[in-house]
């Protein structure tokens, strides 16, 4: 997976990255995924489905650095009432397509489809849709500078979203 900006990584590597990245949030490896992210890393959940931006519109999900470490602080805690049961995942990531390289920032743009499955006190919710990821090249790897989650009825009444998508 370690690529210089000078040498780009192939696809199989950035989906590796993104089925790794998957697995952690099935496995509820919480704080290893976070540690996927640039600190300084958005994740952003849009309500609409050609929302231009998180900073003038209303989104289901928008968050920064600080924003993940608090949710994956109170995924661990034990007074998390809300997530008891604790909720169960499955992530399918598919289609992954790699839409631009730029040398300068040393970032992938990459678009793929998702199908996530939770499942909690006898419910199963199914969420699909499309990630957007921004990949920074790092010396270790890949680390994510921005997920955008485009869900396919983001603008539908919704069951509750625990965890990550």
């Amino acid at each position: 997976m370690r690529k210089s900006s000078n040498n780009p990584a192939d696809l199989n590597d950035i989906q590796q990255f993104l089925y790794h990245e998957a697995r952690l949030l099935d496995e509820q490896r919480w704080e290893e995924w976070n540690d996927l992210y640039l600190e300084d890393a958005e994740y952003w959940v849009p309500a609409a489905a050609d929302q231009p931006d998180p900073h003038n519109h209303v989104s289901l999900i928008y968050e920064t650095g600080l924003l993940r470490a608090v949710r994956v602080k109170r995924y661990r805690h034990p007074n998390a009432f809300s997530l008891q049961p604790k909720p169960r995942s499955v992530h399918l990531v598919s289609n992954v397509i790699l839409d631009s390289f730029d040398k300068n920032t040393s970032e992938y743009c990459v678009n793929s489809r998702f199908v996530m499955l939770q499942y909690r006190r006898e419910q199963q919710d199914v969420f699909a849709g499309a990630y957007r990821h921004r990949l920074r090249v790092v010396k270790e790897g890949f680390k994510i500078a921005a997920k955008r989650v485009d869900l396919l009825n983001c603008d539908a009444p919704l069951e509750n979203i625990l965890i990550y998508l």
